[in-house]
């Protein structure tokens, strides 16, 4: 029996029937437990009705997050763009208003200058006898000044506000050494030179006598050859500026560009030595400056200047650096030379157009007084922590602003020096000591540099020590610091007296061009009445200054 059953579940057939069985056993099976299989389907309808649910739920709260996400992202978009209208509108607005406000500028008056012309000295000889001429000027009207004038003294009388007239015409006519001398000068203080004095100085400083037109050709020639005309298209024989080594004329070349011509005056180069001398007596005899000013020094140090300020072609080279330095930051804007027509007494340069200091300073609405006042200090500090090179000639006429391309434009590079880098990690010293109000560092910084010698008295260290703080208050002060309210040049003042009867020793050799920019700056700034946030200044240069040690 069995051997046949094996060979039967061998079979496929049977395999299949066997099959057809189990299932029947299985059916057969469920009807005998009936309540279990509905128990089951019960079980299993309420676990797939539970899912269900939860699906539905999941469903339900994954529509509601997208509605409120999408909700959301409406109202971020609803208030983006509103935003985004409301900026536009405020930067049409502020656009309207700067253009509001430039639109009421008034267009600056032609250039109308009114120079004296007058030829200038060239022989030493002829230079000594103006020399003199002035000396006996100013002792003859002195002298009347006491017949009319009770119970004053000669030097009195010497320095009085009639005599610094004679005095400024005469420094005009010579131009040269003693007018650059003057133009150094007219920035001291009351309390080392007198103010009418000083005035004097300055009114000399704008109002230079110019060539005569005979002189002038004479120079051209010289330089440019006997066909110099043939280089310009037009030339402008009458000069629109006057300085205190030569004279600038207007010109287009004949590739057709505006170009800006210098010619220095005849016989001042040579001249600087006896011209420096000279004057020294002359100051001396007159005793108009106290002998803690240090007279000698600052002649030495502007004989140096002089002598290479003369050299045109050394100031094209520095002008040509300075288009390197600042020509990528559009802020500023510096003149293309031309070397083709630039000789060692000539330099032509593109003619740039702006708008003077002064004229800002009547004019301009206060935003862009401010970002004038804020470049100025931009450009002083960056020349020298950033690149310990400056063009130390504070002169208001070498700066101007072009308002149409929103450009600071530098002129004149003739007073550029470059500092060393043991001297700069003193002076950046004792600037951060300044904006600290750590009087120990800036006294050892002063010693250091080479102010003081460190045996001065207790009085005069700590009157330096308070000039370096108050000097120091614009890059101190949190925020900006309103140069038209200031108080220093008060302070300064009150601490000058101090410092003139015990000095010790003259600053170093340095410092007497790098205080004459940097006092310019503040000056330029002090006349736009600017209000600047010069601390982020200084520290932003700072810290680079510091990261490179």
């Amino acid at each position: 029996m069995l051997p046949f059953i094996s060979s039967l579940i061998r079979k496929k057939e049977f395999q299949d029937f066997a099959g057809v069985c189990r299932g029947i056993y299985r059916v057969i099976d469920g009807v005998n437990q009936p309540q279990l299989i509905k128990d089951n389907l019960i079980d299993q309808f309420k676990q797939e009705k539970q899912i269900s649910k939860i699906n539905e739920q999941r469903e339900t709260i994954k529509k509601v997050d997208q509605e409120q996400q999408q909700s959301i992202q409406q109202q971020n978009n609803k208030l983006d763009k509103q935003n985004n209208d409301q900026n536009q509108r405020k930067s049409v607005e502020q656009d309207q208003q700067s253009n509001d406000q430039q639109s009421q500028i008034p267009s600056p008056s032609p250039i109308n200058k009114q120079f004296t012309e007058n030829q200038v000295p060239q022989t030493a000889i002829g230079r000594v006898y103006e020399f003199g001429s002035l000396g006996v000027s100013l002792a003859t009207n002195a002298m009347k000044t006491m017949v009319t004038q009770k119970n004053i003294s000669f030097r009195q009388a010497l320095v009085s506000e009639e005599n610094a007239s004679i005095l400024a015409k005469g420094l005009c006519k010579m131009r040269g050494a003693p007018l650059k001398l003057a133009q150094a000068l007219s920035i001291q203080e009351d309390e080392v030179i007198p103010k009418h004095i000083r005035q004097a100085f300055e009114q000399a400083r704008q109002n230079a006598d110019i060539m005569p037109q005979k002189q002038l050709e004479k120079m051209l020639k010289q330089e440019l050859g006997s066909d110099w005309m043939s280089k310009f298209k037009e030339f402008e024989l009458k000069p629109f500026a006057a300085a205190s080594i030569g004279q600038v004329h207007e010109a287009i070349t004949t590739q057709g560009k505006r170009v800006a011509v210098k010619i220095q005056y005849p016989g001042v180069k040579e001249a600087i030595d006896s011209d420096l001398n000279n004057l020294k007596r002359l100051m001396e005899y007159t005793n108009l400056f106290p002998k803690t000013m240090f007279l000698d020094k600052l002649i030495a140090n502007t004989r140096k200047e002089l002598h290479e300020e003369c050299d045109y072609k050394i100031e094209a080279a520095k002008q040509i650096n300075y288009r390197k330095l600042f020509g990528n930051q559009p802020e500023f804007a510096i003149p293309e030379v031309f070397n083709d027509l630039s000789t060692t007494r000539i330099l032509t340069a593109e003619y740039l157009y702006g708008d003077t200091i002064d004229f800002a300073a009547e004019n301009y609405p206060q935003h862009l007084r401010n970002e004038i006042g804020r470049r100025v200090m931009s450009l002083t500090l960056q020349e020298l922590f950033k690149f310990r090179t400056m063009q130390t000639d504070p002169n208001p006429s070498n700066f101007y602003f072009d308002r149409n391309n929103n450009k600071l434009i530098l002129l004149d590079f003739g007073a550029v020096h470059e500092y060393t880098k043991p001297f700069m990690d003193n002076y950046i010293g004792v600037i951060y000591a300044a904006t600290i109000q750590d009087r120990k560092e800036c006294l050892q910084r002063s010693v250091d540099l080479g102010f003081l010698t460190g045996e001065e008295s207790i009085r005069m260290k700590e009157a330096h020590v308070d000039s370096i703080i108050c000097v120091g208050e614009p890059f101190r002060y949190q925020g900006e610091f309103d140069f038209g309210e200031q108080q220093m040049t008060k302070k300064i003042y009150e601490l000058m007296p101090v410092m003139l009867k015990y000095r010790m020793r003259p600053p170093p050799p340095e410092i007497y061009s790098l205080h004459r920019k940097l006092s310019g700056a503040y000056l330029m700034n002090m006349r736009l009445k600017t209000k600047v946030n010069c601390r982020d200044i200084f520290m932003n240069l700072y810290e680079q200054y510091i990261k490179l040690q």
